[in-house]
């Protein structure tokens, strides 16, 4: 059987693979894109297109294409990161 510390050990150890494979796919970002991910979770969808001087669409496409790539999750009507 498997013991509470050998759990925390196997989440441990995904977390960080996750992190690391999301860190490489953010690397491959453009500028706004990187700067749209940042910013995901600590602003809204207006307060982000309006700070970054983006079409409203551009944080909608990006929001999307992250999700599609694992790297954000829906939450309602907007995105969370994974991690």
């Amino acid at each position: 059987m498997t013991s509470e510390q050998d759990i925390k050990k196997i989440r441990e150890m995904l977390e960080f693979l996750v992190k690391q494979k999301i860190a490489e796919r953010i690397s491959k970002l453009n500028e706004t894109e990187r700067k749209i991910y940042e910013l995901t979770g600590e602003k809204g969808h207006t307060e982000m297109f309006k700070t970054l001087k983006v079409a409203p669409n551009t944080v909608s496409k990006v929001w999307q294409k992250l999700e599609s790539e694992g790297v954000l999750v829906k939450e309602g009507k907007g995105y969370r990161k994974v991690v």
